[in-house]
């Protein structure tokens, strides 16, 4: 088993990344000492496909599974007062619930926020499913659910007592999902390791085809990447956490402006660092090749570069990103491969000229 510690100030806790690893969560949970009754979020989909496994190894009276809506619209007021209104029902005087995150992103992200508003807390736990959950969304303790208007703008950082990363998870996930989670993969490489850049770009072939010793190694070099980001800035007091965001003010934008349906969150992040890098360029902040070089990887794994948008539309979305003020924007843009820079007061014209260009 690979262990990845988080070393935060006051709320510590450990990556588990394992193969088989679920049926051993029960056992982690209870040294945890997290509560005595557990509410399971995870999705219809995955509920379909494993819900024999999920009664066998989350056996007993302690634990209640809750299926939510697939998809980004379970992140919604309606399905937030649903978990809500299930966390209720466990409360009482001879019980102390917590919550099991056993899903994707949207599961996370619903879960983990209920978790932080509950009774101004309770603990809860990441068991992500997907490959853009295991290598990103699940760790880190950001919780957020979306308005018509804005992605993730109703959140908090409020992190899980553990994450537990099963890639066999992925065996059964559907090529289109992998392919859609190397676009954080990706970000990985662009934003601090030049050297596992290189390596995606020369071993695509064996990670599409989810090799198990070539999946360990991107999920574990993605974890710990952002394990040291988050210990360093936990709540990007200091900026230094807000490299994760590269490529992300673009495709935030671009996912509420289509109303969440056209595009998936990674195809959004990939559309969203190429418009990144191609606005670093505007700024002269890096090279053309470097753009051509993310461009490139980005088409390698049959990824999106661009997709037909009203430039008007997304741009009134991304006003409402939480990285907009007073009429500029901060964003992270691409210096050279390996490496980024958070830059401040970017003009809206520049933007617009941006996006026109798509």
């Amino acid at each position: 088993m690979r262990k990845i510690r988080i070393g935060l100030s006051e709320n510590p806790y450990t990556i588990h990344i394992e193969r088989n690893l679920l049926k051993k969560v029960p056992a982690y949970i209870d040294r945890l000492k997290l509560g005595n009754f557990g509410l399971i979020i995870t999705t219809r989909k995955i509920y379909s496909l494993y819900h024999k496994s999920f009664k066998r190894i989350f056996k007993g009276s302690r634990y209640k599974i809750f299926p939510v809506i697939d998809g980004e619209r379970a992140k919604s007021k309606k399905w937030f007062y649903r978990v809500i209104a299930e966390i209720i029902k466990i409360d009482g005087w001879d019980k102390k619930p917590f919550i099991v995150c056993l899903g994707g992103g949207t599961v996370g992200d619903l879960g983990g926020f209920a978790a932080a508003v509950y009774k101004r807390g309770i603990p809860y736990v990441q068991v992500p499913t997907t490959f853009l959950a295991q290598i990103d969304s699940s760790i880190g303790g950001k919780t957020a659910i979306d308005t018509p208007e804005a992605k993730n703008i109703l959140g908090a950082f409020y992190q899980p007592k553990a994450v537990f990363i099963d890639p066999n998870f992925l065996l059964t996930l559907p090529l289109r999902e992998v392919r859609r989670g190397m676009a954080e993969v990706i970000k990985y490489g662009v934003i601090k390791d030049k050297r596992f850049f290189s390596f995606l770009q020369n071993n695509r072939r064996q990670i599409m085809a989810r090799k198990p010793d070539y999946m360990l190694k991107v999920i574990s070099t993605c974890a710990g990447i952002k394990a040291r980001i988050v210990a360093a800035d936990e709540k990007e007091k200091k900026g230094l956490r807000t490299i994760l965001n590269f490529g992300h003010t673009f495709a935030h934008a671009l996912e509420s402006s289509l109303k969440y349906r056209k595009v998936s969150h990674g195809e959004a992040v990939a559309i969203g660092m190429v418009y990144a890098a191609r606005l670093s360029l505007l700024l002269k902040k890096c090279r053309p090749q470097d753009v051509a070089k993310l461009c490139g990887i980005i088409r390698d794994f049959s990824l999106p570069d661009k997709i037909d948008f009203n430039p008007q539309i997304l741009y009134k979305s991304l006003v409402y990103d939480k990285k907009f003020t007073t009429g500029k924007i901060r964003m992270v843009l691409l210096k050279r491969i390996g490496q980024v820079e958070v830059v401040e007061g970017i003009s809206p014209l520049n933007i617009k000229s941006i996006l026109k260009k798509h």
